[in-house]
């Protein structure tokens, strides 16, 4: 089964990493960057028959290049074409959302990152979540810990409860059933949790729920209204929303695909939720990024706490609620990589930056089997910037 199961994003990295290191560039000269791009994003439809369709959106910092574009069909069921508008399920790349709620939270003084979550969160709710040896930790399991996956708690979604199947299965077999937050939670207190908090790394999206649960208790709203508040409403994203109420006037979000099956329904189910429920497109997934950089959202310190990284799986490791893909410096270099922070989703989907290149990009395969092949995609994204970037001072002495 290819799912939401985080440790794939890194396995099938690690799997093809020499190839992803070396692979050289086949896309024959084009006019402009824009025309490069363009041909970047319909080769990755035309190559690979599970990917029905690719949008990609790349941003500079200094405002110099902003571009998008999209390929193949959003709705097989009419040929919709796939644009760069076309709303898309951004997956796990949530998670930088409410990490970023969290951590205004922190600078507002409404909670603190090594509060425990019992300090918010009721016994009936989070009592039995994690037993280890014996012992139940979840009234001492904190805040950060949620955030960066050190809390030891399972995943509701992808690890298999008392029923013998995981959630992700079951939304498969039963796509009229919706679930609950609540009850995601409670599948995760069916599941052993992995180790003392605190002491290694677990990606789990129950992780996330409770977070999105403590978001709600502090604020005293619900969490699409924090996210409204906080993000979409400051920053103009008129195509971002947290959940199935559809906006006025908006399309249809694009198919997403687990190899040949068409998982659309299971996707839109209510289980997802601060783990991976919002719908955006690339470009204001990027105007996001963009403004989390710069500090118009939280301040530095707070995204410094943000790039706290720890071992994870090579080549990426992790953060508070943030990825960092982090390439073998005696090949990245040779290979047109760089160092990428943001975040990975379950659908194909992604949003990252480059420091060193001063760059944003966001996208999406809408294939649940296509993690490594949205870093291929940045690979080239990179190589044909900074190609452009040295034919110009080339051509300028400069």
């Amino acid at each position: 089964m290819r799912s939401k199961a985080a440790w794939l994003v890194g396995a099938a990295i690690a799997v093809g990493a020499v190839f992803l290191l070396w692979s050289p560039p086949t896309e024959p000269p084009a006019r402009s960057l824009a025309e490069e791009l363009a041909r970047i994003v319909a080769g990755t439809v035309t190559r690979d028959g599970a990917v029905k369709n690719c949008v990609l959106s790349v941003m500079t910092g200094d405002g110099s290049f902003a571009w998008s574009s999209a390929a193949g069909v959003a709705h097989a069921s009419d040929a919709t074409p796939m644009t760069a508008d076309t709303p898309i399920h951004i997956a796990s790349v949530t998670k930088l959302y409410t990490t970023t709620a969290i951590l205004l939270l922190q600078e507002r003084g409404a909670l603190a990152l090594d509060d425990p979550m019992a300090k918010y969160l009721p016994p009936e709710l989070i009592g039995g979540v994690h037993r280890f040896a014996g012992t139940d930790y979840s009234a001492r399991i904190t805040i950060r810990q949620l955030a960066s996956h050190r809390s030891g708690i399972a995943d509701y979604y992808e690890e298999k409860g008392s029923d013998g199947k995981s959630l992700f299965e079951l939304l498969e077999e039963q796509p009229g059933r919706d679930w609950t937050v609540d009850e995601t939670i409670a599948r995760a207190r069916t599941i052993p949790a992995h180790f003392e908090p605190g002491t290694q790394t677990f990606y789990s999206d129950t992780n996330f729920q409770l977070l999105g649960k403590i978001i709600e208790v502090v604020t005293g709203k619900p969490l699409q209204a924090v996210f409204q508040e906080f993000f979409f409403d400051p920053l103009q994203l008129t195509h971002t929303r947290l959940g199935r109420v559809q906006q006025s006037g908006s399309a249809r979000p694009a198919d997403v695909f687990d190899g040949k099956r068409d998982i659309t329904p299971a996707r839109e189910n209510g289980a997802y939720w601060a783990d991976g429920g919002i719908v955006s497109t690339a470009r204001e997934m990027n105007l996001f990024l963009k403004a989390l950089n710069e500090g118009r959202i939280i301040r530095p310190e707070s995204l410094r706490t943000m790039h706290d990284w720890h071992a994870w799986r090579f080549p990426l490791r992790y953060g508070v609620g943030a990825m960092y893909f982090d390439p073998p410096w005696p090949v990245a270099g040779h290979a047109g990589l760089h160092p990428l922070w943001g975040h990975s989703g379950s659908t194909g989907s992604f949003l990252y930056r480059s420091d060193e290149l001063d760059l944003y990009m966001a996208g999406t395969f809408d294939q649940t089997g296509s993690k490594a092949e949205a870093f291929m995609l940045m690979r080239r994204v990179m190589q044909a910037i900074e190609r452009r970037r040295g034919e110009r001072r080339s051509a300028t002495g400069r």
